[in-house]
């Protein structure tokens, strides 16, 4: 028995036919048109099935995007490899709504997220200080001398910046956050050499003459905000890691602000304080299961710098809501070279001073 095609199927047909030609071209863009709407549907239910995401997590998301929207609420339904995925991406933590309002506002400004790279440019002339005082012997027998040899070839400190724009202003600024603290970058070609950077290169320098070679990355990470300062220095951490398995040390070369007792005497000279800062990232959905090298290389640094100059550190810093870039090297830190209101000559002194302590633990 013959099963009779219904009459208007009979008459779609004859009119996809006319418009489209035979079966041999009908069949093939059906097909594809199913073939597509299946993918569409089953990729819709893996996305949503793998992280549970809810009607109640896109009106949470909307909310925390919108300042003024209703009162934040506490978001459900989305897993930690969601929140790590997204914190990833964006820098915002879906547990943490003042994060996102932060990084919403700070992206209706910032037109788009770039990275520049600075052609190889000369130095602002600063005089290289000599200061360099014989340091507070430690009671223990001294060790002999031992004549370093230099490694055939690549560099044993990395020095960077994440956030390349940071002045050194004076006293001028004591107690405030003055506007010029911060250098804005007029363009890519911008020839300034800013405080920080100086103290950076000075810092090289000095471990050169200690027979310690440093590399002194100069790449803008801050411009045209602070906002992904870390995201652009850990690639170019990355790249250089990659590039120079002779790296012990990675150093990235901050100014503080705002310290109460920025400055400290040794040798008759005033010498702008250091401070060692740790991420740890227990606190955010960033993995860094290493942080404890970088808390231990740390605390052999802040012991052998109080033996030889005391009251040259300031206390250690330990953050659990950030890792700064240290997940990368066990031998990571942040280290602040004073404060906005030191001079540049106080910072120049201790980067010198804090070459010396590198060269007795390297």
């Amino acid at each position: 028995m013959r099963l009779r095609t219904p009459r208007s199927i009979r008459r779609l047909r004859r009119k996809i036919r006319s418009r489209f030609g035979s079966n041999q071209t009908v069949v093939p863009l059906l097909f594809l048109l199913v073939l597509s709407v299946l993918v569409a549907y089953l990729s819709l239910q893996l996305f949503l099935g793998g992280v549970g995401l809810n009607h109640q997590l896109a009106k949470a998301i909307l909310s925390w995007g919108m300042p003024s929207s209703e009162e934040f609420t506490e978001p459900t339904g989305y897993s930690d490899q969601m929140r790590s995925f997204v914190y990833l991406l964006t820098d915002l933590d879906l547990a943490n709504p003042v994060s996102i309002v932060e990084g919403t506002i700070a992206r209706a400004v910032r037109a788009e997220r770039a990275e520049y790279d600075w052609p190889e440019r000369p130095f602002i002339f600063v005089q290289e200080l000599t200061f360099a005082p014989d340091p507070v012997k430690p009671p223990e027998v001294q060790q002999p001398v031992v004549v370093r040899e230099l490694p055939a070839v690549g560099p044993r400190v990395l020095i960077y910046h994440s956030h390349n724009s940071e002045m050194y202003l004076g006293r001028s600024v004591q107690g405030r956050y003055d506007a010029e603290a911060h250098y804005v970058f007029r363009s890519q070609s911008d020839s300034t050499i800013t405080g920080i950077m100086e103290v950076g290169r000075h810092l090289a320098n000095a471990l050169g003459r200690l027979g310690i070679p440093a590399l002194h990355e100069t790449k803008i990470h801050d411009l045209p905000t602070l906002n992904y300062a870390y995201a652009n220095s850990e690639r170019t951490v990355r790249n250089l890691l990659s590039q120079y398995d002779s790296i012990e040390v990675v150093l990235d070369i901050h100014r503080d602000a705002n310290v109460p007792n920025p400055v400290v005497e040794i040798g008759g000279r005033k010498v702008a304080r250091l401070l060692i800062v740790i991420g740890t990232a227990q606190n955010i959905p960033l993995t860094h299961p290493n942080y404890e090298a970088n808390l231990e290389f740390a605390d052999k640094l802040y012991k052998v710098a109080n033996s030889m100059y005391p009251g040259l550190m300031r206390p250690t810093q330990v953050r659990h809501d950030a890792r700064y870039n240290q997940h990368l090297h066990p031998n990571s830190l942040i280290i602040e070279v004073g404060s906005v209101e030191n001079t540049l000559e106080e910072a120049l002194l201790a980067a010198e001073l804090l070459a010396n302590i590198l060269a007795q633990i390297l």
